[in-house]
């Protein structure tokens, strides 16, 4: 399975896209990423991402997909959270892209886990538009 991640926006409210399912032809949900400096931590590029159990800073396990081979980090992952600050370099989950933040995070980021129930692994393809 190959995936996009299809950047539209570089703000200093974060790095704004799209999530594509491979197939589909409408975007599945919204992403934003911590912007440093107008640029995220995931260059351009295609990435193995694969699914295990990880915990963010209030140390509350969780089943997400981390995003590998990402050069000089490591913990990259997928996430809810809906401004900039709750990214440190990390994708999050939303329905819609507003000025400084997506809405719904924790509901798109269940239905995207839903959408990959069974999945272990998949390639992302991460582009600005």
């Amino acid at each position: 399975m190959i995936n996009k991640l299809i950047r539209n926006r570089h703000t200093e409210q974060g790095i704004f896209g799209e999530f594509w399912f491979e197939g589909d032809v409408e975007p599945f949900m919204a992403t934003l990423e911590h912007s440093y400096s107008n640029e995220p931590k995931v260059p351009v590029g295609a990435y193995l991402c694969v699914r295990g159990t990880h915990s963010l800073h209030d140390g509350v396990s969780f089943s997400t997909f981390e995003i590998t081979g990402v050069p000089g980090h490591q913990g990259i992952l997928f996430h809810v959270g809906n401004v900039n600050d709750d990214s440190e370099g990390c994708v999050l989950c939303g329905e819609q892209s507003k000025v400084v933040s997506i809405t719904n995070s924790r509901k798109a980021f269940s239905d995207w886990c839903n959408r990959l129930i069974g999945v272990t692994e998949f390639i992302l393809v991460v582009s600005d538009e």
